[in-house]
């Protein structure tokens, strides 16, 4: 079953839906529907869902035992004599969808975009993160693991542990368990990122090597000097520029230390664990350094991206 296929299904199951399912206000209700007498697809969809959960529990079959991967690989034929599941002739290995390593670039971009919410939870993050990145996934990213959770959104949370075990993402008791939120080079990563101006997942090879996306590493091959650190910086903080001379003596101790964080990042010849190390050590001089941390608090606070929802990227 092709996107084309699944397409024509969907368009022919909403007509059935619509047309058979009915939300209907209580014959004596005074108050306004709990609908609000809105009766769209989604909502209908969302009855037929709890309808069939209760027929899990009267058949005690809580789970869905038919594979996804046989499922999307065989078709379906809905006529006027009901719905038919033609089995594949033979199942192919078609992987597990897009591998978290694959969200990390995107995820430090989307979060750029939401260094203004003031209280942000990591699930309202992923769940909007999703949606965001929704066009470029497979439908395989939105099975349900054992968990109850879709694919995807465990994969999300995969790929934020490991830019925060990184230093992409702050590490400290606040952000770490309640929410994600940008280190400084997590923002550098994600200037670079703006500049293709989409959501695409960028590809991957199967055999990585490495913990981190192709793209993160090479995101500070540009910022060849003290100079093309400021530019990038700069271009998500317009007109504001004047935090840089303010704090001009601290950003040329940042931008060194960085330096050799990148180069950590890209050695090798270290093994993950010593690359982990080693990156960490880097970056606990940055941030133990009180002077860049005020730069990176002024920073934030005038950080001009727009809004995401703005946007006219696909």
């Amino acid at each position: 079953m092709d996107k084309k296929e699944r397409s024509e299904l969907s368009a022919q199951l909403s007509e059935i839906i619509d047309y058979y399912i009915k939300i209907m206000p209580h014959p004596d209700q005074h108050q306004p529907s709990l609908f609000n007498n809105q009766y769209n697809i989604r909502d209908k969809i969302d009855v037929l869902e709890r309808i069939l959960e209760i027929l899990r529990i009267e058949n005690r079959h809580l789970y869905n035992n038919f594979p996804m991967e046989i499922f999307i690989q065989g078709s379906v034929d809905l006529n006027q004599d009901g719905l038919q599941l033609i089995e594949p002739q033979k199942c192919r290995r078609l992987g597990s969808g897009t591998r978290s390593i694959q969200l990390q670039p995107k995820l430090l971009l989307f979060l750029l975009f939401r260094h203004n919410y003031k209280k942000d939870d990591v699930y309202n993050i992923i769940e909007d993160f999703i949606e965001t990145i929704w066009d470029h996934l497979n439908i395989l990213d939105f099975k349900k693991t054992k968990t109850g959770v879709f694919r995807c959104f465990t994969n999300t949370r995969f790929a934020a542990y490991k830019l925060r075990d990184y230093g992409l993402l702050k590490f400290t008791k606040e952000e770490a368990f309640k929410t994600w939120k940008l280190s400084l080079p997590g923002i550098l990563v994600a200037v670079d990122a703006m500049e293709e101006k989409n959501w695409h997942v960028p590809p991957i090879p199967t055999q990585a090597g490495h913990e981190l996306h192709p793209c993160i590493r090479g995101a500070f091959e540009n910022l060849l000097t003290f100079n093309d650190f400021i530019k990038r910086l700069a271009l998500v903080c317009q007109p504001n520029v004047s935090v840089f001379n303010e704090f001009e003596r601290s950003l040329k101790i940042a931008y060194p230390l960085l330096q050799d964080y990148w180069s950590t990042l890209k050695d090798p010849s270290l093994k993950k664990e010593v690359r982990l190390e080693q990156s960490k050590e880097k970056l606990k001089q940055l941030e133990d350094d009180s002077e860049i941390e005020k730069f990176y608090k002024h920073f934030t606070s005038c950080l001009n991206v727009g809004d995401i929802k703005s946007l006219k990227w696909s």
